[in-house]
């Protein structure tokens, strides 16, 4: 390929990443904009999940040494889903319990899901509130002026695919040790680490598809069937806190004995389970590293 060719191929790459950085941002903004109007829990999760992927489409924008402007974006991305995090967790484990509520057969256990379920709904309505009174004080237009200006201004240095190529392979990198640390060590802060990791890899390899590379689509499966796995431990880890924060209020022991008792059955039950999904968990895991490749050079690989 000629210097010519290659800067034609340049720029289209480039033209095609900052169409899907806009896209990114279009989504993220709408889905701002609802949930300051609404905060059913879809709208909840989609707002999280977009602030996401339009993140790790800045970083390759943005690559290091960032500017304290692009940081400043990343920031903001980041405390909207602070924000609306305590909002997710109380209504994953709402979901939960209503299961629970719905299949219960003993009265007193059917009870305790309901008093538990009350006082999470009681919560998340604050929470909601709060969480409302938070994202007015970011201004989404000042937000979008400002990427969309840095976006034309700074651009990307070198060819977009290779930077995004590197990206992934850091990720993926990232993603191993996070496995290995969970293998060697299978607690809860290992393995929501390997979550977190997960995400990082699944949306970053999300922009090279995007971009016209269709062997990573199996790949992006993989690691999606294994974040689903990862997602029901942790909801599963989130009932168990709220439980633990539901029967550990003052003299509720003491006022309540069977109901804390047949929580306290229900919390065993569900830390075994999650116990147990650990293993399994760790199994998928494996397959899906088998799916990408155990070296750099098996991420882009076409």
């Amino acid at each position: 390929m000629s210097a010519i060719d290659s800067d034609i191929e340049s720029d289209s790459s480039h033209k095609r990443l900052l169409a899907v950085t806009q896209r990114r941002l279009e989504k993220f903004v709408s889905l701002f904009a609802k949930v300051l109007v609404s905060d059913h829990p879809d709208t909840i999760h989609d707002t999280r999940v977009w602030s996401r992927r339009l993140q790790e489409a800045l970083r390759v924008f943005f690559s290091k040494p960032r500017i304290s402007k692009s940081r400043k974006l990343v920031r903001t991305l980041r405390q909207v889903r602070r924000i609306l995090s305590d909002c997710r967790n109380i209504d994953v484990t709402l979901a939960l319990i209503e299961d629970k509520f719905n299949s219960a057969t003993a009265s007193t256990l059917h009870k305790s899901w309901e008093l538990i379920r009350n006082y999470l709904l009681e919560k998340r309505t604050r929470q909601a509130a709060r969480a409302g009174e938070e994202l007015t004080r970011h201004d989404i237009t000042q937000f979008v002026t400002r990427t969309r200006s840095l976006l034309q201004v700074n651009g990307v240095q070198k060819e977009p695919e290779a930077l995004l190529e590197q990206s992934v392979e850091e990720a993926l990198a990232v993603w191993n040790e996070a496995l290995r640390d969970a293998h060697e060590n299978p607690q809860v802060d290992h393995i929501h680490a390997l979550r977190i990791a997960g995400k990082r890899l699944r949306y970053r390899a999300e922009l090279l598809a995007e971009l016209g590379h269709p062997s990573f689509k199996p790949r992006i499966k993989a690691l999606k069937l294994l974040q689903d796995e990862l997602g029901n431990w942790h909801d599963r880890h989130v009932l168990l806190q709220f439980i633990a924060e539901f029967i550990g209020r003052p003299d509720f022991l003491v006022d309540h004995p069977e109901t804390a008792r047949a929580l306290l059955a229900e919390m065993e039950r569900e830390r075994q389970t999650n116990d147990m999904a650990v293993s399994s968990i760790l199994k998928s895991a494996e397959k899906t590293r088998d799916a990408w490749g155990r070296s750099k050079s098996g991420v882009v690989q076409e």
